[in-house]
């Protein structure tokens, strides 16, 4: 094994020489697919016993036209076997090295090997002019550093009446709507927001939009008095504008119906966040926890004095 060669697929985020990918029979019947790059890069290095240079391992491995793990326990797929470099005493190993003097001596271990025994009883060593070049991070892992560069969350909370916290003499009143809004607008808080992520030559972009915003009043005993969801482009919800109170939010909040529970009540409202990503040739969904927020309110009667 002259040459460890990496058989990948990947949408560089800068132009690079293209690829020269063919398909190798083996003495046991299967078929690998084998890439290098027109200028000669291959995933174990060169007759220099340089690394891999730029060349930052495999993103997607395939072996007869299924996808394998680039990386397993036993080190990293170069198109034939696992490769990882053997570091025990040199001279254990003097048939192995033949006439070489500098380079590295590596295990390589066909696919059977994952989940078996290590060593396994099928890998065999063989002399290569350096090691395999590490596996760089998938597609889907540089989307989930574009994520968590979002800094996503559910925003400050803004209700009529307003939070207790903030105003402690604010009082609504029962029987009015109530509504809801998420106060602090911003990427982070509201969406839509783009963050994007690039490692080795591979470049993703992941996109979260705010799906819905799920409230909830509760009661000083913990029952819930009200539920609402507030979806898609109703979802931050409409800032109350100074108008008859008695009018409903045009976006979302508790219709009057549900206000009818005087006291201290909780707010909570909770962000589902949708996260889409491409790059790579690939693309998909991030799934990212409901994020939360809570306050008070306090909820009063309209008392009538009648004067005589």
């Amino acid at each position: 094994m002259s040459v460890l060669a990496l058989s990948f697929i990947v949408a560089p985020a800068t132009p690079a020489a293209s690829a020269d990918c063919r398909e190798v029979a083996q003495p046991d019947g299967t078929v690998i697919t084998i890439c290098e790059d027109e200028d000669g890069g291959g995933g174990g290095g060169d007759g220099d016993g340089e690394g891999g240079g730029d060349n930052q391992g495999p993103r997607t491995c395939r072996l007869e036209g299924r996808e394998i793990p680039c990386t397993s326990e036993f080190g990293v797929w170069d198109g034939y076997c696992y490769v990882r470099v053997v570091t025990d005493d040199p001279n254990v190993h003097q048939d192995v090295w033949g006439e070489h003097t500098d380079g590295v001596i590596v295990e390589c271990s066909p696919i059977d090997c994952v989940g078996g025994p290590d060593p396994c009883p099928d890998a065999h060593l063989d002399w290569a002019p350096s090691g395999p070049a590490a596996a760089g991070p998938s597609a889907e892992e540089l989307a989930r550093r574009a994520v968590a560069s979002m800094g996503l969350t559910m925003g400050e909370i803004g209700s009529t009446p307003p939070a207790s916290a903030s105003n402690i003499a604010s009082v609504g009143t029962i029987g009015l709507p109530v509504w809801l809004w998420i106060a602090d607008r911003a990427e982070n808080t509201v969406g839509p927001i783009t963050r994007s992520a690039s490692d080795g030559g591979l470049s993703v972009t992941a996109t979260g939009t705010l799906n819905r915003v799920e409230w909830t009043l509760t009661s000083s005993d913990g029952a819930i008095v009200g539920s609402i969801s507030c979806e898609g482009a109703n979802a931050a919800g409409t800032p109350f504008d100074g108008r008859n109170t008695a009018e409903p939010s045009p976006t979302c909040g508790f219709g009057a119906d549900l206000n009818r529970t005087p006291g201290v009540l909780t707010l909570t409202g909770t962000a589902y966040w949708v996260v889409e990503w491409q790059g790579g040739g690939q693309s998909g969904q991030i799934e990212v926890p409901p994020q939360s927020n809570s306050t008070q309110i306090r909820i009063g009667e309209l008392q009538a004095l009648l004067h005589r």
